[in-house]
């Protein structure tokens, strides 16, 4: 949550307070194709790497590529400032974004963790109420804190790396808790 809210504000900070001073237009672009390729990804593709790999794995790697995906933040506001908004920096919001594909994944990963966590069938819709509330409370708390980190970085006399030390904190965090992921989810559902 926190990545997809700060990813509109990045592009539109200025390039001298760290971002890559791109216009609304480009940005709406830019986000509305890779939520289009995501979507189509995920509807091909997803299916048959959850046979092949299982949702644990497609979990840690989805959670993984928020490493590369954070570290690309200041590389490509360091490549715009040297070069401007050449092909590099292109390259490089085009990795980032297609690494937010993997990141997607884990989504529908976590719905079958859920799904599975239920003690029973019929507690299945309690189960999936409550992981909904937090997932509302997480909604909140991870664009709010992102942002707010982000702005804060960019004030003069703080770090200007305070954003990505946090949002790599969180990566870590997120990694730290799928490595205690079953491997397969249907370890913890019950037959009844």
């Amino acid at each position: 949550m926190g990545f997809n809210s700060l990813l509109p504000v990045f592009y539109a900070t200025p390039i001298e307070l760290g971002g890559l001073s791109l216009d609304p237009s480009r940005i709406g672009t830019l986000l509305a194709a890779s939520s289009v390729i995501n979507g189509i990804f995920l509807l091909l593709f997803y299916t048959r790497l959850n046979d092949c790999f299982g949702a644990r794995a497609i979990h840690i790697t989805g959670v993984s590529s928020g490493i590369p995906m954070v570290i690309l933040f200041p590389v490509t506001n360091t490549l715009a400032r040297a070069y401007g908004m050449g092909m590099a920096v292109w390259l490089c919001v085009s990795v980032q974004l297609m690494l937010k594909t993997s990141l997607i994944m884990c989504f529908p990963c976590m719905t079958l963790f859920v799904r599975a966590a239920a003690p029973n069938r019929a507690s299945r819709g309690a189960t999936t109420g409550i992981v909904m509330v937090v997932v509302a409370v997480a909604r909140i708390i991870g664009p709010a804190s992102a942002t707010s980190i982000f702005s804060y970085s960019l004030q003069e006399g703080h770090d200007a790396w305070s954003i990505y030390y946090f949002l790599i904190a969180v990566v870590f965090l997120a990694v730290g808790t799928a490595l205690s992921l079953p491997r397969d989810p249907s370890v913890w559902e019950d037959s009844q």
